[in-house]
């Protein structure tokens, strides 16, 4: 029951932004896209969500350590700041990411054309978070498959999934560089 209403939750979030796109209209000028702090609000979420990965993963700054309740302790000793959650920093990841995702595209589904140096980016921006998303979902499967094989002990087809995901991870961090520089590139050309 619960994955069905996640399910059904998600499809909800994937659909609020043609709603709310179809809503704006700007005769004005159909080459400008409207929700622009959406845009804005979306790119800190993912970039958010990417940094906090990272540096949970390396231990940076931040630790995230598993516990009942939310919380967070700040310390003077590397790292420096630990975050106390009942879900693993993957899933903040995941879920920073696909609704920053969301508030994105209720500012590219707002635009009427995608001609021009911004637009082409624009649109190559869409696309490589559709692509992005979806490697992420992969990606958590194959890192689900991972941790289940090698608690069932079968170092051999763990080993084969490891690889498959050192695979996966490099295609993942090209695609999100891609965005970087098409998000550069879109906000140079509009301007």
């Amino acid at each position: 029951m619960k994955n069905k209403l996640t399910v059904a939750f998600v499809i909800l979030l994937l659909l609020v932004p043609l709603v709310l796109a179809d809503e704006y209209e700007n005769e004005e000028n159909e080459y400008e896209a409207g929700y622009t702090a959406f845009a804005v609000a979306g790119v800190s979420l993912i970039g958010l969500g990417v940094v906090y990965y990272a540096m949970t993963k390396r231990k940076l700054i931040i630790r995230h350590k598993k516990g009942e309740k939310w919380g967070f302790e700040i310390q003077p000793e590397h790292p420096y700041i630990t975050f106390i959650g009942p879900i693993s920093p993957m899933t903040v990841h995941h879920a920073l990411t696909i609704i920053g995702t969301l508030l994105v595209f209720v500012h590219f589904f707002s635009c009427g054309n995608y001609s021009g140096v911004g637009g082409i980016a624009g649109l190559g921006m869409g696309i490589t978070l559709v692509i992005i998303n979806a490697l992420g979902f992969i990606g958590r499967a194959i890192n689900r498959k991972i941790l289940a094989l090698a608690k069932e002990g079968k170092r051999d087809s763990a080993r084969k999934y490891i690889r498959i995901y050192q695979t996966w991870k490099k295609i993942h961090i090209t695609f999100a560089i891609l965005f970087a520089v098409l998000l550069v590139i879109h906000l140079n050309a509009v301007d």
